[in-house]
């Protein structure tokens, strides 16, 4: 896989190329690609289906911007991309799965604090760029799965409850311990932040994500 010359630090998870600039701290690209191996751990071959689609795991540092990954750099309009966002999920056209090393980090200045964000765009590429194509039952199911999930008014007032995609991203986050928990829905999230709470309200969900990611011990996130 030919990278950009903006990438000078590459390690890799299952040849996944895990790549930043010389800005990143290696200790960041080390925690990503631990991520990536414990999300890839249940269904492995999954990985071959990666890379096959050339994604690779782009890790911005600090003092980056969503733009200056090379994949995204054609963003627009520019200033929205950059403020909006600390991580992308890959696309065919942009197969970079970005994240920013003070949320892998878990810095006090990180504006994601408290939930990770890779694990919610690797969710989003595995879904798109990898599941789908070795389970073409997959995104009718969990169409339904949301449809049914809107109709029984779980997930009012959260990101979840944006579309199916953000539906499974939001719950991956939260079965594998890594989401943000607040008291009520505020926009983004509610009180559901564990796979056992998950498994509680929401069972249906958990039982699609439960096929591709082992269950992890209440105390840990990936």
């Amino acid at each position: 896989m030919r990278l950009d010359a903006f990438y000078t630090k590459y390690i890799s998870s299952r040849d996944i190329p895990i790549v930043s600039s010389g800005k990143v701290p290696d200790k960041a690209l080390i925690e990503a690609r631990r991520i990536v191996d414990n999300m890839l751990a249940k269904k492995p071959g999954l990985a071959k289906v990666l890379v096959k689609n050339r994604v690779r795991i782009a890790v911005m540092a600090a003092s980056e911007l969503t733009t200056d990954i090379p994949e995204h750099s054609d963003l627009r309009p520019r200033e929205h991309w950059d403020k909006r966002a600390r991580g992308l999920g890959a696309t065919r056209a942009r197969p970079a799965c970005s994240c920013a090393e003070e949320n892998l980090l878990a810095y006090r200045n990180d504006p994601y604090r408290g939930e990770n964000i890779l694990i919610h765009e690797f969710a989003h590429t595995l879904h798109e760029l990898a599941i789908m194509e070795v389970d073409e039952t997959f995104d009718a199911r969990l169409r339904s799965t949301y449809a049914s999930a809107m109709k029984r008014g779980l997930w009012a007032n959260t990101y979840a409850a944006t579309n199916h995609k953000e539906y499974w991203a939001e719950g991956v986050q939260s079965w594998l311990n890594a989401n943000r928990e607040v008291s009520r829905g505020d926009g983004i999230h509610n009180g559901i932040n564990t796979h056992r709470e998950l498994r509680d309200y929401d069972p249906d969900l958990a039982s699609l994500i439960s096929e591709w990611f082992h269950e992890p011990p209440e105390s840990e996130s990936p």
